[in-house]
């Protein structure tokens, strides 16, 4: 690797990838390792890990030139499955919520609504929209990360699913906010996709209540 571009550190192990603080030339960066998985045979790993590097890698590149803010990709090494993307300056918005007040809350949850329409608009699905993977720097930009789940698909069910597997992260991490959040959540993403398509919103909505009560993502003993 060029002596320009370093790992300084590891700062997150998980278990499809590692997060490493490093520099590239100048810049503050973070390097995505996806790391092999010794029970699958090494053949198919190898391709496994170079197809999620890559899938993740442009699907990043694609969404910031639609305006939203996510870390802007330097370099994709898809043979050793590293992504080298700019490092955020920021806290995850779990461990602010509670210090919001209301206005800001609502201003937060609302510009988030607004960035997962423009993504369902565009075709993508982040899979994994959590308070976690959602970044608030101190000039209150918001970043959305991690688009190791993400996958293209145009249909209102994957479109309903991410925003449902986003308001049970709400209930079971932010219950007390969670009813506000959402909503504001909702009115964001109702404003900007009813732009596009207004029955094909008011469809994906309708649909997350649907999967809720067929049971899909939540025990019996928790249906309405």
């Amino acid at each position: 690797m060029n002596s320009e571009i370093y790992k300084e550190k590891l700062i997150h192990k998980g278990a499809e990838a590692s997060l490493y603080l490093g520099k590239w030339f100048d810049k503050k960066v973070i390097f995505k390792h996806r790391i092999p998985k010794k029970y699958r045979i090494e053949e198919i790993d190898n391709k496994i890990r170079l197809e999620r590097t890559l899938n993740e890698g442009r699907a990043l590149i694609r969404v910031k030139n639609y305006g939203i803010n996510v870390p802007q990709v330097y370099e994709i090494d898809p043979q050793n499955a590293i992504i080298i993307m700019r490092y955020i300056e920021g806290e995850k918005l779990k461990n602010l919520i509670e210090t919001l007040n209301i206005t800001k809350m609502e201003k937060i949850f609302n510009e988030i609504g607004i960035m997962v329409a423009i993504l369902h608009k565009n075709g993508h699905i982040h899979g994994d929209i959590t308070t976690s993977n959602l970044l608030v720097t101190n000039e209150e930009n918001i970043f959305l990360i991690d688009f190791g789940l993400h996958e293209y698909s145009d249909t209102i069910e994957d479109k309903s699913v991410d925003l449902h597997l986003f308001k049970r992260v709400l209930i079971s991490s932010h219950g007390s906010n969670y009813e506000f959040c959402f909503n504001a959540f909702l009115e964001g993403y109702r404003s900007e996709y009813e732009k596009l398509d207004f029955n094909e919103c008011k469809s994906i909505i309708k649909n997350v209540n649907a999967i809720e009560t067929r049971g899909r993502y939540v025990k019996s003993e928790d249906r309405k």
